[in-house]
């Protein structure tokens, strides 16, 4: 893991997240979106609360052609890794610092629209699903997933109950965060209120896995906002701490590698 051995004390947060979550949880959920609407050369494509781009990667990974590809996010620092990213790979797609409940897009914009786990977060969720049904084109399609309740996913409790533990409450809360939108009713109202149509919400289970359990529990650390709170730690404290957290994930660890399920709400409609 590299850099990583110190929970990334080395590297930036969105380096460490693009390196350590996005190929074992955050591809996945990118190519199960991709799946579920299925986006065809020359449709104009928002990514939206991109991150570090992974659902653009994995869009042009499919053998797609997008007319235009655009991802918006609140992080310049995310941001930067995507153009990156994008430009390794050969990719055509422009990445824009935004906030979800104010687009710099004009009406019609788009034909689909990605979110991956972001919903969540956003400040004003009723704004920001107002703002994507007036960029998308009238039949244009999207996807959201947002992670259900934090019992449901051991991975996200054993990290919350190690942040408690080593890094503060506060640490714990952001990853409670992850899972504070388990509200099927009221996520269905949200697409309602905003005017889409055709909404379909469903419980999807992946199961992500690393040979490594140890490796990428000192990535997940890092690959989080209080990863440079937790590198000042000594070795021995950092050596606890992964220890906790592999207890924590109970069956989910063999000894040597992690296979856990992650189960979020994927929804889609239609503006």
């Amino acid at each position: 893991m590299g850099g990583h051995d110190k929970f990334g004390a080395s590297s930036t947060f969105a380096e460490r997240y693009e390196t350590t979550l996005v190929p074992v949880i955050f591809r996945p959920w990118a190519r199960e979106l991709i799946r579920r609407i299925v986006p065809e050369s020359g449709e104009r494509i928002l990514d939206l609360a991109c991150g570090t781009g992974a659902v653009g990667r994995e869009v042009f990974a499919s053998g797609v052609e997008p007319g235009v590809l655009i991802g918006a996010d609140i992080s310049e620092g995310m941001l930067e890794v995507a153009r990156s990213r994008a430009s390794e790979a050969g990719i055509e797609a422009e990445y824009l610092q935004a906030s979800a409940d104010n687009l710099p897009f004009p009406d019609n914009s788009f034909d689909v629209a990605f979110c991956q786990q972001a919903l969540q977060f956003f400040a004003d969720r009723p704004a920001a699903l107002r703002e994507l049904k007036r960029v998308l084109a009238p039949g244009g399609r999207t996807v959201f997933c947002v992670s259900r309740k934090l019992e449901l996913n051991p991975l996200l409790k054993a990290q919350a109950a190690t942040l408690d533990k080593y890094a503060g409450r506060d640490a714990g809360n952001a990853v409670r965060a992850i899972c504070a939108f388990d509200d099927e009713q009221a996520l269905r109202r949200l697409f309602q209120d905003a005017g889409m149509a055709e909404i379909e919400i469903e419980s999807v289970t992946l199961t992500p896995s690393h040979p490594d359990g140890r490796a990428f529990a000192r990535g997940a650390m890092g690959g989080m906002h209080t990863g440079d709170k937790m590198s000042r730690m000594s070795e021995e404290e950092r050596n606890e701490s992964i220890e906790y957290f592999m207890a924590g994930l109970g069956s989910c660890f063999d000894g040597v590698g992690i296979k856990f399920p992650h189960v979020s709400y994927i929804v889609t409609a239609r503006a």
